[in-house]
């Protein structure tokens, strides 16, 4: 047993994954399609955006359900070292086991920057946006909080939103994998 326990993190240290926290947003805009955005911390520029192939009625009738798990999936490109696994742009979008669809990787645009602006302070929470400035945003729903990143490999990452008032309830994972 001494053995065992002396040799423990050498048997385990390749599998336990590096985890760290990041600020993760979904904003869903009144009869459109949902957005990801994934930031270092709340006033940090964007880790990825994406635009998924959701629209806010049916992301809202998830979420409502108490338990979602996200799972993008991306395909190795073949005889080449893979990239940085959130720099991909395209990726197969699963809900709760569902496909939804193509999920698109873009650029931050500036009504992006207008809406992460808004919400810096705000580290958890759900809400709507007003418009500013004319960018079209008002009515803008969004639920942003807390995500423990657990970086696996190369090769997949998972964020898991942290309840801030250690409370049962809402769950939420979101997982990146490439196969």
């Amino acid at each position: 047993m001494d053995l065992v326990s002396a040799c423990h993190p050498l048997l385990f240290s390749h599998c336990s994954p590096d985890t760290f926290t990041v600020t993760g947003t979904i904003i869903c805009p009144v009869n459109d399609k949902v957005s990801l955005c994934i930031q270092q911390d709340s006033s940090g520029f964007p880790l990825i955006l994406l635009d998924l192939p959701i629209h806010t009625s049916k992301f809202a009738s998830f979420i409502e359900r108490g338990i979602s798990r996200i799972v993008f999936e991306c395909h190795r490109e073949t005889g080449e070292s893979p990239r940085p696994l959130l720099s991909v742009t395209k990726w197969v979008m699963n809900c709760n086991g569902q496909k939804m669809g193509l999920a698109m990787r873009r650029e931050v645009t500036r009504k992006e920057t207008v809406l992460l602006e808004m919400m810096r302070t705000v580290t958890a929470g759900a809400g709507v946006l007003p418009d500013k400035g004319g960018l079209g945003s008002g009515g803008c729903k969004y639920l942003r909080g807390q995500f423990e990143r657990a970086v696996g490999s190369t090769d997949s990452e998972a964020y898991h939103l942290m309840d801030p008032s250690d409370c049962l309830g809402q769950e939420l994972s979101i997982f990146f994998l490439r196969i």
